[in-house]
């Protein structure tokens, strides 16, 4: 059996006529002609879905042939209004989800950075706090900018709080 080709077209004025958008070979090897059609139709109607959205949607039709583009088509699948509501809600509905979705992927992110960061400033507030203490037990400024990973400036900034010098 020679390999499936398909027509895909598009109508503008309520199937009036019909334009010919492309002609394309079957290279999934699909050994339904409905089927085919009925795939090509929907990822073709999904596309145009996904479009800028500042034109209305034609009319479309895919029509499979035998081999070749010529005598009757063995199926054809076309779109009516009905189909297209459903396809475009079905398209609407998987935007909607996935936008809510990332905004709890968000919201998740976002509470735990707080939690984090109140996790940073509680670690900051305790080795200030034990900081003071070693200043208060004359520990030499060194050993404390040592054991804190901070500068010794940074101690004695501490140490001033604690004299009373700022």
């Amino acid at each position: 059996m020679p390999p499936l080709v398909f027509t895909v077209q598009t109508s503008t004025d309520k199937g009036r006529t019909w334009r010919v958008d492309f002609t394309a070979a079957d290279e999934e090897g699909y050994s339904s002609a409905d089927k085919l059609a009925a795939d090509v139709l929907d990822a073709t109607y999904r596309n145009l879905l996904e479009g800028t959205g500042d034109a209305p949607i034609p009319l479309v039709q895919v029509q499979v042939y035998n081999g070749a583009v010529t005598g009757v088509a063995l199926a054809t699948s076309s779109i009516g209004t009905d189909r297209q509501w459903e396809a475009t809600h079905q398209l609407l509905n998987e935007i909607s989800t996935d936008i809510k979705r990332f905004e709890e992927d968000k919201k998740q992110a976002e509470e735990g950075a707080a939690s984090a960061q109140r996790a940073i400033s509680n670690a900051k507030q305790r080795l200030e706090n034990v900081t003071r203490s070693a200043i208060r037990m004359n520990m030499p400024q060194v050993d404390i900018a040592h054991g804190a990973g901070r500068s010794r400036e940074w101690v004695r900034r501490i140490q001033g709080s604690v004299t009373g010098e700022q």
